[in-house]
């Protein structure tokens, strides 16, 4: 996927832009962006802002798209950098419903496709209760694990399951991959049955 251009200066977005909410019934219709000034041949002022095009990559999916100064962006990333006062940068901007048309600021939030796979849960065939952690039948151990983007970070094997977690929660929160969506393992909901928990006071 080629890296999203730079956007405008935010200051230059409030001039010509204005954040508007967009009903339902509005979606496909409303960018979810006005224009504040005439912009000649692409719009007066207080009309929509951009247009619909059709994505490169999912059929029957539509983006809307905006012209500033000569180069075009996806209104959901101008939406959420006026709104957040937070520049994108290469990380994508998701739809929350998967609605592509529904450009609502509480709708828009942060994330990759890496994150969005890693926000899916556990697989139906892991045991541990924990993802990236994993039952090692020959070494009778829970090695851990992290894979974020081409990266695979391997974490060791752990006799405790509850430490194996806990190794998978330092390196998210060292990679702030916590910041862009990435939940944490909920240690307190995990039951290890390795010497060092079974002794533990209650």
């Amino acid at each position: 996927m080629p890296k999203p251009i730079a956007l405008p200066p935010i200051q230059r977005l409030n001039e010509l832009l204005e954040i508007v909410p967009i009903a339902p019934s509005q979606f496909g219709i409303q960018s979810g962006l006005l224009w504040k000034v005439n912009r000649g041949n692409r719009g007066k002022a207080g009309s929509t802002a951009g247009y619909k095009r059709p994505h490169s990559g999912t059929p029957g999916r539509f983006d809307w798209t905006v012209m500033v100064d000569g180069r075009k962006y996806l209104a959901s990333r101008l939406i959420y950098f006026m709104a957040n006062g937070e520049d994108p940068g290469e990380l994508e901007v998701d739809h929350e419903d998967q609605n592509s048309l529904n450009n609502n600021v509480w709708n828009l939030r942060l994330g990759t496709q890496l994150i969005q796979k890693h926000n899916q849960g556990l697989r139906i065939d892991n045991t541990s209760g924990a993802v990236g952690v994993a039952w090692d039948k020959r070494s009778k151990k829970w090695q851990a694990q992290l894979k974020y983007e081409r990266e695979s970070f391997w974490l060791g094997r752990h006799t405790c399951l509850i430490e194996a977690a806990r190794v998978v929660n330092d390196k998210i929160l060292e990679l702030g991959l916590d910041k862009i969506g990435k939940p944490l393992i909920d240690l307190e909901s995990l039951e290890c049955s390795c010497s060092s928990c079974q002794n533990s006071p209650a």
